[in-house]
């Protein structure tokens, strides 16, 4: 695919009033703004850490030493993390344990009568998890802002660090068949719910025939299950099957299936299969609800919603209590895991999890050391704050990648039912033109700090699929090119304001609506629209919530939206590209609704793509049931070379820096790491493993 060279010429077309509007006031206060950040995160280096104890300054200096240097193509050395979080982990008779210990809070318990033995709420062969640093301590509670920083959901399978590879978890084993259209899935002997009761081929049987298949309770079926059923072989052993190839399932277990399982034995009392309808239903409205369709989504709730208090779970951590500000869990009693020396885990007895804060003062708690763990609602632009208030001794930051492909992805709506909108958007000269004249190293200096990599969007660049071209297409900034592509279309200013027209003469009027959420998407639009109004394209930035933009994507409603372009690892890509093909209608993906519901209706409704995406889906219906591992590399690299030279959507930088704010504490916490959906954020490691220094009082 040939990749453009930078245009010396004169720009061509350029409104003559492009030079007095090329900078407006909010883009010169943003750059001051994120200048000065810049110097204060500079100026840290400087600061001495005043009031710490001699002992805590060296061991601060310690782990920030451990942070090795990114790889040329911005990932993260795999020798980052120990060897073993590569493995299959071990189990305590391969290592020798034979004798286990619990934590103090447990052992109350069980000298009370409250638990059985710790023996008995063990796995009969429990997994043991090599820590990070080393071997910790129970005890403690710690302050978050997300309990999923510190109780991931996991399942079946596992990722490993680099989001790449899986490997055995809750399963004993997985064996696919040679077609790749069964697998069988071993549970571990003896694991059990957090309530006691054993973990069973029941459990997802239960979810898969009377949650999943129930039209009542899920009436639209979606991947990965589409054309599957479930076999049950006996207590621990079940399969799934289908009648075309599923190469990539794997990728779903490690991921997804922590929704695989339901506990059986605490919700059929709540499902009209299992208990009287009319008695289940005069139960329901007794609790508010409509009928038992509501109260059954209200206990199967994966939030553990006000009425399911100590829902059973299989995650390290219980929720047991809910009110206005503070989520409340305890340590599981039956987590089927210890470390090398036989301690249950986890280490951490309690979590405290603080709700309902905006993000100015959840900043503002981590960067006084107010948080145990914070990172899912920290902003880039706080680093030089958090870097700063590390002279205090109470926390330190450590810098994470971003997992995503693109930070910030612009997606333009291929299916508006603005003809005059969608014909522009269509022509592959306008897409080039917004990409071209987007100045990408400007706002990776001015935004990250210069540590994100400056790109159009594609898969990460560690993996399988990636190649460089993909990602340099259109990311030169070259405004003068930018400008003749516009005029050659005929989108010129035909009135002297110094605003392009449609080609028909009428105002070019697009607006760009979005949702604020987890990157930083206005600081980002703020200069993208700077640099478009450079060309004479001036976009109308409107902010949304989430439920707005979900119901006007749904509807078809959206001109532009943006989101940021996770699912571009190997382990998610495969099975779920999004930006690349149209097989997702959902709030996240503006770029294609009518094509997608063509695509997930087989064609029914919605609307048929244009020949060059009919190309992709056909790539990807093959690309998703090819037992050929080359064959998949083949067409995965198609499917993004499709990206690169049409631009379906417009990327801006990559494997952003992600602030992690640790308290000086807590300990196995990996000083590098990728964050983001891609990796479920913090599970590929091993959060259970993660302890407090010393027990906190309580």
């Amino acid at each position: 695919m040939p990749i453009q060279k930078k245009n010396p010429a004169q720009k061509p077309g350029v409104p003559r009033h492009r030079k007095k509007r090329s900078k407006r006031h909010s883009h010169g206060a943003l750059k001051a703004v994120l200048v000065l950040a810049g110097i204060f995160w500079g100026l840290d280096q400087l600061f001495q850490r005043v009031g710490s104890s001699p002992d805590r300054i060296v061991d601060m200096q310690r782990r920030s030493e451990m942070n090795p240097p990114t790889n040329p193509d911005g990932s993260i050395p795999a020798d980052s993390w120990p060897a073993e979080w590569f493995e299959a982990p071990r189990k305590a008779s391969e290592m020798g344990i034979t004798a286990f210990s619990e934590s103090p809070m447990l052992a109350e318990r069980r000298a009370a009568g409250d638990l059985p033995p710790l023996e008995e709420r063990l796995c009969d062969d429990p997994i043991v998890i090599h820590p990070y640093e080393k071997p910790g301590r129970h005890g403690g509670t710690a302050a978050l802002e997300n309990a999923r920083d510190l109780n991931p959901p996991e399942g079946l399978l596992r990722p490993d660090p680099e989001v790449r590879r899986v490997f055995p978890n809750f399963a004993e084993s997985v064996e696919v068949s040679d077609d790749g259209r069964v697998y069988t899935i071993t549970l571990r002997k003896g694991l059990r719910w957090s309530d006691g009761h054993p973990h069973t081929s029941e459990d997802y049987r239960f979810y898969f025939e009377d949650v999943y298949l129930n039209p009542e309770l899920n009436p639209a079926m979606g991947p990965p299950f589409i054309g599957a059923e479930i076999r049950i072989i006996d207590e621990l052993t079940f399969e799934y099957a289908w009648e075309d190839p599923q190469p990539y399932f794997h990728h779903h277990l490690a991921l997804d299936s922590i929704f695989y399982a339901r506990p059986a034995h605490f919700l059929k009392e709540f499902h009209a299969a299992y208990v009287d309808p009319e008695e289940l239903n005069a139960r329901a409205r007794q609790f508010g609800f409509r009928d038992w369709i509501g109260f059954f989504g209200a206990m199967n709730s994966g939030r553990h919603g006000r009425n399911v208090m100590n829902r059973p779970v299989m995650q390290a951590f219980v929720l047991t209590r809910i009110d206005l500000q503070m989520e409340a869990f305890e340590r599981n009693p039956f987590y089927s895991k210890v470390d090398p020396e036989g301690r249950q885990l986890p280490y951490i007895d309690r979590l405290e999890v603080h709700t309902g804060l905006d993000e100015e003062v959840i900043a503002a708690r981590a960067g006084t050391g107010a948080f145990t763990f914070a990172a899912s609602s920290l902003r880039t632009s706080d680093i030089p704050m958090f870097k700063i208030g590390e002279s205090a001794g109470n926390h330190e930051t450590f810098i994470w990648n971003r997992i995503q492909g693109a930070d910030v992805l612009i997606q333009m709506n291929f299916t508006t039912e603005d003809e005059g909108l969608r014909n522009i958007f269509r022509d592959l000269r306008f897409r080039k033109a917004l990409s071209l004249a987007i100045d990408r190293d400007e706002i990776n200096e001015m935004i990250y700090f210069g540590r994100a990599t400056p790109s159009q969007v594609t898969v990460s660049p560690f993996s399988v699929f990636f190649e460089e071209e993909f990602a340099r297409a259109y990311a030169d900034h070259d405004p003068a090119e930018a400008a003749r592509l516009l005029d050659e279309m005929g989108v010129v200013d035909q009135n002297g304001d110094g605003r392009r027209n449609r080609p028909d003469g009428r105002p070019l009027n697009i607006t760009l609506e979005w949702h604020a959420m987890e990157t930083p998407k206005q600081e980002t639009m703020e200069l993208v629209t700077a640099h478009w109004r450079q060309i004479g394209i001036d976009i109308n930035l409107r902010q949304v919530s989430g439920s707005l933009q979900s119901a006007r994507t749904m509807g078809n409603m959206m001109d532009m939206t943006l989101w940021h372009a996770d699912r571009t690892t190997d382990m998610v890509f495969p099975v779920q590209p999004w930006w690349f093909v149209p097989i997702h209608r959902g709030w996240e993906s503006s770029m294609w609704p009518l094509w997608a519901e063509w695509y997930r209706s087989g064609g029914e409704s919605g609307e048929e793509p244009i020949p060059e995406m009919l190309e992709v889906i056909g790539w990807w219906d093959d690309f998703r049931t090819n037992m050929d591992e080359n064959r998949r590399i083949e067409l995965g690299k198609k499917i993004l070379a499709a990206q690169a030279e049409n631009l379906w959507g417009i990327g801006t930088v990559s494997l952003a820096p992600q602030p992690v704010v640790v308290s000086t504490r807590l300990r196995n916490v990996p000083t590098r790491g990728y964050w983001g959906w891609d990796s479920r954020r913090s599970l590929p490691y091993f959060t259970e493993s993660w302890y407090l220094r010393e027990a906190q009082a309580e």
